[in-house]
């Protein structure tokens, strides 16, 4: 289940610091549906920093983590 935040809640980080990487967001614009990727400084990227569009066009947000402890190998569960 993906949560939704809404965008006024996003916190874009220090890009200019030194050695600052994100992982990629999942944002949602309203009449494009949801692309993979990154906000900085008031622009929308996609994971592959491609201009994307003007970031006042989104409205919510999703974190994306890797996976954790609890990943299950298909398979493997249905051959049990």
């Amino acid at each position: 289940m993906i949560q939704w935040n809404e965008i006024a809640d996003f916190v874009e980080p220090d890009w200019e610091r030194a050695g600052t990487t994100a992982p990629p967001s999942l944002f949602w614009r309203p009449k494009k549906g949801a692309t993979f990727g990154f906000i900085r400084d008031g622009e929308l990227f996609d994971a592959k920093w491609i201009y994307v569009s003007d970031a006042n066009k989104v409205s919510h947000f999703s974190l994306v983590e890797g996976p954790g402890d609890n990943v299950v190998d298909l398979a493997a569960h249905r051959a049990v």
